[in-house]
């Protein structure tokens, strides 16, 4: 029997990490797309607060039911989603620890549970939403109302605009501190 030959080791390549730019056309499409996110999960979110606190009963007389199909999102590929009823699917922060709060941090209010007036159910990242349909200035006023009825004062007793907090959320992730390069060791020199 011959013995195999060996095959050679494989390359090792090692990637110096690059800092993220903080200009350009690319940086700004990014803030962009992070902050319609951003929108989408305070009205999403906004809604199934709503949708939380409403009976069964029909609305009392000159009041509409949002979630009869007049609201809907728009995804990517051009489908309208009449929005029945709306859920969070991780809508909580894990306290645990650094590692595991953070990553919690990062995942909720980013998929929700849409469900047709018809019985369908969809469940879709905000990523994948590209509108919010069928607002009439009645249903604005009425999520602007349930946002900040949702939102916990400032320490003057102020809460934020509706959209506000979608800004905000984008200037924090802006100013929280980089995390550690998993590049940096003793033979891989730090970036920059």
């Amino acid at each position: 029997m011959r013995p195999t030959p060996k095959s050679p080791a494989p390359a090792t390549v090692v990637r110096r990490a690059q800092a993220a730019p903080t200009t350009g056309a690319a940086y700004t499409a990014a803030n962009r797309e992070l902050f319609w996110n951003n929108v989408m999960r305070e009205m999403l979110s906004a809604l199934s607060v709503m949708w939380a606190k409403r009976s069964d009963a029909p609305p009392p007389a000159g009041e509409e039911d949002m979630f009869d199909g007049r609201l809907g999102i728009i995804t990517v590929t051009g489908q309208r989603i009449p929005i029945g009823s709306v859920f969070p699917l991780f809508a909580c922060g894990v306290p645990q620890n650094v590692a595991d709060r953070r990553l919690s941090m990062e995942v909720e209010f980013t998929v929700f549970q849409i469900g047709t007036p018809e019985g369908q159910s969809f469940t879709i990242p905000l990523h994948e939403i590209r509108a919010f349909h069928s607002l009439s200035d009645t249903l604005v006023e009425t999520l602007k109302k349930a946002s900040a009825d949702a939102q916990a004062p400032d320490a003057n007793g102020d809460q934020m605009p509706f959209g506000f907090a979608a800004f905000t959320s984008l200037a924090r992730t802006h100013d929280a501190p980089e995390p550690p390069s998993p590049f940096n060791g003793p033979d891989v020199p730090p970036p920059g």
